[in-house]
């Protein structure tokens, strides 16, 4: 396959899919992940996509979501260091809790375990899993459940939503801009981060690097109403942040 060939069908499969991995493009292509990874370098140098760790993503705004295997391997040792940051300073003894179905708020389940009496209410499939398994007492929301990232989603989720009050609520995004606005591509998950947000005494949003002056399609809540907990971020990074934001940066 030539050059040009392999990398069209590198960047269709990447805007096709929003997110994929190294691993997914060898298969496509049938190259070795040092001939993805340079065509990824090219390709991002074109502005054609962004690479991220492990893989690429899309460059087109409002992406569709993005497939739950695919979500939960990128940038893994970064959303485990939130999780853990977040449920070591904001979870207590007793506390009723909502964790979305984000996959850096997944990452907190295991240092949820040894909290004692806390109650984790969930959209999302893996989350309340997770939680079980590890004794934790757990309710899952009805509604529809989402074939790509797995949360329950619609009104009967909402009306339950709106019968319950937390302590906090740990919230995924897709998205943080320089105007502070947080998005996710989908309308329905966006209505129940808004929700999640209001319901809870405070709210904390935990972002990965990937997350930084990107946007999608649906706003679900400003900077100004939560705390947004990231990785350090480096000078470019905080260039694409608004001025005014409680932001709480985590060393790795």
């Amino acid at each position: 396959m030539l050059t040009q060939e392999r990398q069209n069908l590198i960047e269709n499969y990447v805007n096709q899919h929003g997110l994929c991995q190294v691993g997914d493009l060898c298969q496509l292509t049938t190259t070795s992940e040092s001939t993805i990874r340079r065509d990824l370098n090219q390709l991002e140098e074109k502005g054609l996509l962004k690479r991220v760790h492990g893989g690429a993503q899309s460059v087109k705004k409002f992406a569709h979501d993005v497939s739950q295997h695919i979500r939960f391997s990128l940038n893994h040792e970064e959303k485990v260091l939130l999780a853990r940051y977040a449920a070591e300073h904001y979870v207590h003894e007793n506390d009723y809790i909502f964790m979305d179905a984000g996959t850096s708020v997944y990452e907190m389940v295991p240092f949820l375990a040894d909290i004692p009496g806390i109650t984790v209410v969930t959209n999302g499939l893996e989350t309340a899993l997770g939680a079980l398994n590890h004794g934790i007492n757990t309710l899952l929301l009805g509604g529809r459940v989402k074939s790509d990232t797995h949360a329950a989603v619609g009104q009967a989720a909402i009306e339950q939503l709106e019968s319950m009050n937390f302590a906090a609520s740990f919230v995924g995004t897709n998205g943080l801009d320089e105007r502070g606005k947080l998005t996710t591509p989908d309308p329905e998950e966006a209505a129940i981060k808004k929700l999640e947000i209001k319901q809870a005494q405070q709210a904390y949003v935990l972002a990965d690097i990937s997350k930084i002056g990107e946007r999608n399609f649906a706003v679900f809540a400003d900077v100004s109403q939560v705390i947004v907990i990231t990785p350090e971020l480096n000078a470019r990074h905080k260039q694409l942040l608004p001025t005014k934001i409680n932001l709480e940066e985590v060393k790795g």
